[in-house]
């Protein structure tokens, strides 16, 4: 068995270690500019005529909501989305592609093995990719002199995984139905992508104007972000649940398919 975890981690190392680039990048950028911010944001409220939006005095007073916000509502998020969608791809499907999928298939391991090794490394990659942008934040923000939420921030990663894991899911399920790379990277982006993204974006401005949606309830991207102070009670457990069980049945549905397959 740790022969097929290793099998997998070699094919998607390349892709875990651009992760780990993409997310630094993001991190750095929001933890050098947030003294500007707040620089800005502050010139904006104290002008009367400036952009005065609901959320300014939070971001400027607190540097847990700043990181929340910016981070794993956003543009964290969305990276690491990318990288969990992208994690999935590979194993059987790719061999064939590949034309090696025989002599894997020759070994005395079923598909469906193959599959679950190769989905539980794009987990505990998409798991490490959270967990290093919270080390990345944690001593960026004692290089900018910032007090860290470590707990705040472990919680928000770890809800990233267990919401977003419905990414992974869905990633290998196109990755199943359209075999090649770029076709089922393009089929994925556009069902799940833009109407995550729009969605994600139409959602925010509703909250920010008080005011709620039907819609809200497809709106994962808030799932995966959770309140700014997620405690137990707080935690949004419907979501996860509805997230946990969509994950649990494409992944059904990739197995069935997988066993019919002929390679």
């Amino acid at each position: 068995m740790m022969m097929l975890f290793y099998k997998a981690w070699v094919e998607t190392r390349a892709r875990f270690l651009l992760g780990l680039c993409a997310v630094a990048l993001v991190c750095t950028f929001y933890l050098q500019q947030h003294a500007w911010l707040v620089q800005m944001w502050t010139g904006e409220l104290r002008n009367p005529h400036g952009f005065h939006a609901p959320w300014m005095y939070t971001a400027i007073h607190e540097y847990g909501w700043y990181l929340w916000h910016f981070l794993y509502e956003n543009y964290l998020q969305q990276v690491w989305s990318l990288f969990a969608v992208m994690f999935a791809f590979g194993g059987l499907i790719r061999e064939k592609t590949i034309g090696s999928a025989h002599f894997s298939l020759g070994l005395p391991v079923s598909r469906r093995r193959w599959l679950v090794s190769r989905l539980s490394v794009a987990v505990l990659e998409s798991v490490a990719l959270s967990l290093f942008a919270v080390v990345y934040v944690a001593v960026g923000s004692r290089v900018i002199h910032q007090p860290f939420p470590s707990g705040e921030m472990i919680m928000h990663a770890l809800l990233m995984v267990a919401a977003g894991i419905v990414l992974i899911a869905f990633g290998n399920f196109c990755y199943s139905l359209f075999p090649g790379s770029y076709l089922s990277l393009l089929i994925t982006l556009v069902l799940l992508g833009v109407p995550y993204l729009l969605l994600q974006l139409y959602m925010q401005n509703m909250r920010d104007a008080g005011r709620s949606t039907w819609l809200g309830a497809f709106d994962i991207a808030h799932a995966m972000a959770g309140p700014w102070q997620l405690t137990w009670t707080t935690t949004p457990w419907l979501a996860l649940c509805g997230a946990s069980g969509l994950a649990i049945l494409f992944f059904a549905v990739a197995a069935v398919h997988g066993d019919r397959l002929d390679y």
